[in-house]
Parts: structure tokens; sequence; C-alpha cells
């Protein structure tokens, strides 16, 4: 799921001109936090949460149609991280334009996917009409915002940098110019806002559970390689993502009029 530099830029606060290279760096063993990532990880990653994928739709299939786009989440990482083993892939052949190609799907879910998509699964479980309310407002926030930086990204693919820095990969997509538009919170926090409001503030504990789980996933994420956070916290956010097995399972005991009596 977001780097410091570049997670939810929008094209007012985004600097500088990105080199069209793309580069591997050297692991420096200095740093002692490292976690060793690669296409053999991400692939494996992508083969588990694709299986749990399938046993959690087939769970939601019992369950109120609410249920569904928490049941499609593991299945979406699962292709998310499938994105990310081919740009290690890319990387390692020294073939650019894969590299960027790949990146570009990768970031489908990490800079647009998710922004809209949590807060809307959020909100179409929330029994209380006001946080309902609250969750969809962010749900269309993290479109409008998601949509324009993505945007941009496919107008302008040649801004983007994807290199490896200590095992990990780091994406950074930085404009050629400056803007004197600046937002009270980083990039980085309003990202981290719209993702974790809906999770912490929801009426269900299940979905409280799992925003704990992603806030933990994000500080881990940042004190093991903050410039990586992108890559490394969206592949924590995937394995968490298992957790939805067990809600899943839950949730298929959930009648329709269960459902609606809980939401009235």
């Amino acid at each position: 799921m977001a780097s410091t530099p570049i997670i939810l830029k929008t094209t007012s606060n985004i600097a500088h001109r990105l080199e069209s290279s793309v580069r591997v760096e050297k692991w420096s063993p200095s740093f002692d936090r490292e976690m060793c990532f690669s296409a053999t990880v991400s692939f494996s990653a992508a083969a588990i949460l694709l299986g749990t994928g399938s046993l959690t739709l087939h769970y939601s299939r019992k369950a109120p149609f609410a249920y569904r786009m928490w049941a499609m989440i593991p299945l979406l990482f699962g292709v998310q991280q499938g994105f990310e083993g081919l740009v290690w892939l890319a990387l390692h052949a020294g073939n650019s334009a894969a590299t960027l190609d790949f990146a570009l799907g990768f970031h489908f879910f990490s800079h647009f996917l998710w922004l809209w998509w949590i807060p809307l699964a959020s909100g179409l479980l929330e029994p209380h009409k006001t946080r309902k309310m609250l969750f969809f407002g962010i749900g269309l926030f993290g479109f409008l915002t998601s949509g324009a930086v993505y945007g941009m990204m496919l107008l302008h693919p040649e801004w983007m940098h994807v290199h490896v820095q200590g095992h990990s990969i780091v994406y950074d997509y930085i404009a050629p110019y400056r803007s004197d538009i600046h937002l009270p919170i980083t990039p980085l926090m309003l990202y981290g806002l719209i993702i974790l409001i809906p999770l912490l503030l929801s009426s269900m504990g299940s979905i409280r559970i799992f925003g704990v789980l992603v806030l933990l996933s994000m500080a881990l994420a940042s004190w093991i390689h903050n410039a990586a956070f992108v890559s490394v916290w969206c592949f924590f956010a995937a394995i968490i993502s298992l957790y939805l097995l067990h809600f899943l399972r839950l949730a298929a005991h959930v009648t329709p009029d269960m459902a609606t009596a809980q939401n009235s």
C-alpha cells in the first residue's frame, strides 16, 4: 500500500524531475532493521492470498452482499503482490519499460483502489447512519484524490523511478515543478487517515481489530524501511488480510434478516 515522498501526492505538492533510468542499489549491512524481500517472497504471498481469497469469496456467498467487498480484499492483495513480483523480475532483468508497466499495476492498488475501497467497505457494514455517511464521505474524498494521483502516473510514467534499496523496492514519483500550496499534514499522514478512520471508528469489533492490525503494520513498515514504505507496508497489509478469513467465516452465519436488523 505507500512511501513517504509519494503517497497521495497531488499535482500541487510533488516536486523535482525524476531520472528516467531504473537503478539497483547495493544492500548496506549497517542498516540492522532490513527485511529481505524478493520476487519469490512476493509470488509466494500472492499464491497464499489468492487461495485465501477464494475461500473468503466462498464464505461471502452465504453472507449479506455488504460482506462481498471484504471478501475480495485478500484476492486483490494477491494480484497486487503478483505485480510486485513482476517488478522484481523486471528490475533484475534491467527492463526499464516493463518495470514501469508493472509498477503502475502495483500502484493501481496502493495509490488508487485501497483509498476508496476500504472506506466504502466499512461504510456498507456500518449500522450507525452518521458514521456510515462519514465513511462514505471519506471514500469519495479518497476516490477523487487518488484518482488525480494515479491519473498523473498514467499520463507521465516517465516521472516514476523504481529501484531496490536494502532488499526492498523504492518507488519515487516526482514531477518537474513546484507549487506554493502546502497541506497542513504530510501526504503519508493523509493516506493513513483515509485508511484508518473507517476501520478504527467502525461499530463492528472485527473491523476495529483489522484496523489495529493495519495501524501496527504501518508503524512496523515505517520502522523497518521508511524509504520503501509503500512496498513494505503493502506486503504486511496483504499478510494481515488473512485475518479476513476468520471474519468472513463468522459472517457466513449472518443471514440477510440479521443484517437488516443490525443496520436498523
